[in-house]
Order: structure tokens, then sequence, then C-alpha cells
């Protein structure tokens, strides 16, 4: 069975957790690097020197607002090898991407399942990562124990600080791509880093309060999850942040505002989010781990809509395969990983790949 690398870290110093992170994922942190180095130069015509120049600008901010999670990242360099700077702009892809007014990806789709939705009680947040196919093969599962009460594990890019997770404590954190009217492109928090601190939090406020507070250039949504039967989903733009609470136990999200639709600058074709919400309540009240692997294998497409690239729909599948014929792997995107995190049972499920073709490895906290 292929899996993620699993990269174990453990210590109470973050600068010493984010050396034993980098020291691990050497090989593919600087994978990462040499893959986003061919992207940015294509995507935004923009030379590795100015990429290095913008993740600098983020640093003042993290200081103030980030020490501990800055702390990892400067650990994560040290131990990699690489510099400051180049960590910096793997964990700031997302809000340099968006510099320009490019198309933006169908990126992802999460849901969250509460008690009275689930067999058995459990909560449960969902996610499937679509994404470069290059970037498939630098992704690690990160295994965090600060020695201090909190353990996390959870799946991320080579080098960032993570994407999506659970901790011990019962909270979990995912997100999706989001634009808005309101995106300015301005330094604001990174999405990696929002998240990390997000995961470092004992309760639910804590978390979600974490989202809404930190200052934004760039939207993004986030779903918060946690096993005290709570979720909410977080359209959190630089304009405000808009609520999406459960329905019947049931809360899913795509790449287009829900909440705050009128502001939403995404509009495409087909909803992720309400493909995945059908499959769930076909099912509520028995929703257990098989039948979300399941609700995540979904490749419903419009009907009548041809199967080739790129004049197919299949992109925008809940479960997307890289299409066929030419492609372009800078420009087309699959399912990378599939997540489902059980909030009750402390397990975070893990596949490489595409949930229809691999298998869900189990990660216990």
């Amino acid at each position: 069975m292929e899996a993620f690398q699993c990269v174990k870290i453990r210590s109470a110093d973050p600068f010493e957790r984010g050396v034993q992170y980098g020291a691990q994922a050497r090989d593919l942190i600087r994978l990462g690097i040499q893959g986003y180095q061919r992207h940015f130069a294509r995507t935004l015509s923009a030379p590795w020197e100015e990429i290095l120049q913008r993740s600098h600008l983020y640093l003042e901010l993290l200081e103030r607002d980030f020490p501990a999670e800055l702390a990892e990242a400067r650990g994560i360099a040290e131990g990699s090898g690489a510099d400051l700077d180049a960590i910096m702009a793997l964990n700031c892809r997302y809000e340099i991407l968006k510099l320009k007014n490019l198309p933006q990806d169908q990126e992802c789709t999460s849901g969250a399942v509460l008690p009275e939705a689930a067999r058995g009680g459990g909560t449960f947040l969902i996610k499937n990562w679509d994404y470069r196919p290059w970037v498939e093969d630098h992704v690690v599962i990160v295994d965090i124990d600060d020695l201090s009460g909190t353990r996390i594990v959870g799946l991320t890019e080579a080098g960032q600080l993570i994407r999506d997770g659970i901790n011990n404590h019962g909270v979990s954190v995912c997100g999706n791509n989001l634009t808005s009217v309101f995106d300015t492109g301005d330094v604001g928090a990174p999405v990696t880093f929002v998240r990390r601190k997000a995961l470092s939090c004992r309760n639910f406020a804590q978390a979600c309060d974490v989202v809404k507070n930190s200052p934004r250039g760039v939207s993004c949504n986030i779903l918060v999850a946690s096993a005290e039967g709570k979720a909410v989903n977080l359209e959190a733009t630089p304009g405000g942040v808009f609520e999406l609470e459960p329905e019947n136990g049931v809360v899913t999200h795509a790449n287009h505002m829900v909440a705050g639709a009128e502001y939403c600058t995404n509009h495409g074709s087909k909803f992720r989010d309400g493909v995945l919400r059908r499959r769930l309540m076909a099912h509520h009240g028995e929703l257990d781990l098989e039948i979300l692997r399941s609700c995540l294998t979904d490749h419903e497409m419009k009907p009548g809509w041809p199967t080739r690239y790129p004049e197919s729909d299949c992109l925008e599948a809940v479960c997307s395969h890289v299409p066929y014929g030419d492609i372009d792997v800078d420009k087309i995107w699959k399912t990378i990983a599939s997540s489902i995190y059980d909030l009750s049972g402390r397990t975070a499920y893990i596949c490489k790949g595409c949930p229809c073709q691999g298998q869900f490895t189990a990660y216990p906290l």
C-alpha cells in the first residue's frame, strides 16, 4: 500500500520541532522548491528572486502575531538546509499565486458530519485535496507532539507548516481555495500559519477565533470542527468572515462562496459542495468511515460533457483524475490526497492520491 512519508516531530521547542521536520523531509522540501521555481515562472512570469522577495515581506507580521509558528518555519529551514525565504515561498504559495488575476483552480471539496448525521454519534471532517499532479510527489504527513499536552496529525506539502489536520483535543481544520471582491493581495497571515495555530487550540471556540482574527490579504475557506459535536464553515475574506452553519448535521463547501455569495468572484459550472452534500444526506444517520470514503469517490459529471481535456467537466468531480489527452501539469489538477478525520475517535485516515484507487492509512493520536 502506497502512503505519504510520515514526519514524526517531538519537542517542546518550536524551533527544534522545525529542525526535526526539515531534516526528515529534506529531499521532498528540495523537490517542492524546484517544482515551484518552475511553476511560479510559468504561471506568474516571475523569477525565483522576485518570489523570495515577496515571501520575505510576510516576516514582520509573523514575528508579531505568529512567533511560535515562525520559529517552526525557521527550524524547517535550518533542518533542511534551505533558505528561510524559500521555506516562506512554500508556505506563502497560496497567497503569491493570487497576485495576478489568473483563472482560479477548483481546489478542494470539504465537509463536516455531526453526531445527528453519523452512525454511533461521531463527528467527522472530510476533504479531497485537488491540486497540481506534481505536488503529490512531495506531500508529507506531519505527526507533531509538542510535549506540552498537544499532539497533531495532518497533511501538507513538505516544508509547509500544515494544510489540514486534527489534534488530540478533538479539533480539526481544513481549507479550500476561495476568491472574493475583497482580495487585495496585501500582506496577511499565510493560511499555512493560520491553520497551524488553529490546530494548537484546545477547543472549538479558540480555533474559530484564530481564523476570524487573523489579518488577510486574500480569501480562503476554512472549515473548523470539533469532537464537541460542533462545526462551522468560515469564508474568510479581507472584507469579513461569512459563516455557514451545518444543516441537519452536515455542512459542505468547495470553491464558491455560499454565505457570502454576492461577493464571490469564482463562478464555476458545477458545485461540488452540492454533489457531496447529496451523497452524505442520502446516508443521513448512517454515515461511517466506509460510507464517507464512498462519498469522496464520487465521479459525477455534468450530463453530456465529453471526457477529454480541456473540453471536459471531469475536473470538477469530487474525485478528480488527470484528464485524457495532452495535459499541462501546471494547468490541470487532480485529487492528490483524501482525508477523513474522526474527531470522536481522534484518528486521521489519509489516502495518497484518488480515494477510488488508493487505501486510507490510519494515524491515531
